[in-house]
């Protein structure tokens, strides 16, 4: 991928409504979004578990 700024690189990958269960291995239950935050921000690898929540197509 030539152009790898990171707002590109995950496009789509979340949407409004997906959950962030885990931050690299770290379970995010009960923290704080600052708390979260920071370990978005200064991992240096990022492996995110999340549920993803989508509408019912009817």
């Amino acid at each position: 991928m030539a152009d790898t700024s990171t707002a590109k690189l995950y496009a789509g990958l979340l949407e409004v409504g997906d959950e962030i269960l885990e931050v690299n291995g770290a379970k995010v239950a009960g923290l704080g979004l600052a708390r979260i935050n920071e370990l978005l921000l200064w991992a240096e690898t990022l492996s995110l578990r999340v549920l993803k929540q989508r509408p019912v197509r009817q």
